[in-house]
């Protein structure tokens, strides 16, 4: 087996049904990839959507459920020892591959096979984008062609060889079932090891995006991210680290309090006023807001995991 194409989902049927199509329908030899759904828990009937795929998929379709939720790095694991590809890539349940997309993982790997793939996410949103998504739009291309950000490893669309993510320890279980900074550890550690990151801008997927996101489960994930960041830095104690855990929302959200905004303004009832009015004030609201959230997840880390910035 040439690539195994490893999918951590949870409570994504819809968007994961299309994201399966996608992967069933590309331009590879089908004996020659399979793809391995890790279902985290979900209770969405997204087990029986999945083996209703396996069906109608000649290409090699695993899937594997746990009863309670894990997280995510535990789900990836599992991913991981349950490939048989030598290449494996990572994508996200929300995200549409083109048909060319394996094809490109792949065809990096030929000069030298140390090295970690990744290609561009990009946004889209609407029904239509989802049914038909559009992945020869002259826009996305153009976007793809001029997509120089990022981290070395995220696993919205990324590639490394199975013994090299191995020999690195896989995904740190650690980091349990928060969100964030789990996969740019493990690429820290594969950089470490001597692979070279490589950036191929023609793998890329389309990120699908739900239009209207819950304020609620946004403030979590903020949360979950700042906690997991300061676990990131005790692993990591270094600047670069340090500055891309963005611990400077710190010194923003004294500054919030001090201006007594965090009690007055930074709320879901307030914001959701202001979103039911229309308000022009709602988008920076919203944006101090998930700030104030970060924040506080920094803050629950630093005790948590007793680290002395």
């Amino acid at each position: 087996m040439d690539v195994s194409v490893v999918i951590a989902t949870y409570n994504r049927k819809n968007i994961l049904g299309k994201c399966l199509e996608c992967l069933f329908n590309q331009d590879y030899p089908r004996d020659r990839y399979q793809i391995v759904v890790v279902d985290d828990g979900s209770t969405d009937g997204t087990d029986r959507m999945v083996k209703q795929k396996k069906d109608k998929c000649k290409c090699s379709l695993i899937y594997s459920q746990s009863h309670q939720r894990e997280g995510q790095s535990k789900a990836r694991n599992k991913g991981i020892l349950l490939s048989e590809g030598k290449v494996i890539i990572f994508i996200d349940s929300d995200s549409l591959a083109p048909p060319w997309f394996i094809k490109e993982h792949l065809r990096m790997y030929k000069d030298n096979p140390n090295i970690i793939v990744d290609g561009p996410a990009i946004t889209v949103t609407g029904e239509n984008n989802l049914i038909n998504p559009p992945f020869y739009s002259p826009l996305i291309r153009t976007l793809a062609f001029f997509d120089f950000r990022g981290a070395v490893f995220i696993t919205a669309n990324t590639s490394c060889l199975k013994e090299n993510l191995i020999k690195a320890g896989k995904f740190d279980e650690e980091f349990g079932k928060g969100f964030g900074w789990l996969d740019r550890e493990l690429g820290l550690r594969l950089i470490k090891m001597g692979l070279k990151r490589v950036k191929n801008r023609r793998a890329y997927v389309l990120h699908y995006q739900i239009e209207k996101k819950n304020l609620t489960s946004l403030a979590k994930k903020r949360k979950d991210r700042g906690e997991n960041a300061i676990l990131y830095y005790k692993k990591h104690p270094v600047k670069k680290v340090k500055k891309e855990a963005r611990f400077h929302y710190l010194f923003y959200d004294k500054i919030l309090n001090k201006l007594g905004w965090t009690e007055k303004y930074l709320t879901e009832k307030y914001l959701s006023f202001l979103y039911q009015k229309k308000s022009i004030r709602y988008p920076l609201f919203k944006k101090f807001y998930l700030i104030h959230c970060y924040a506080e997840g920094l803050k629950s880390g630093i005790e948590k995991y007793k680290v002395k910035l």
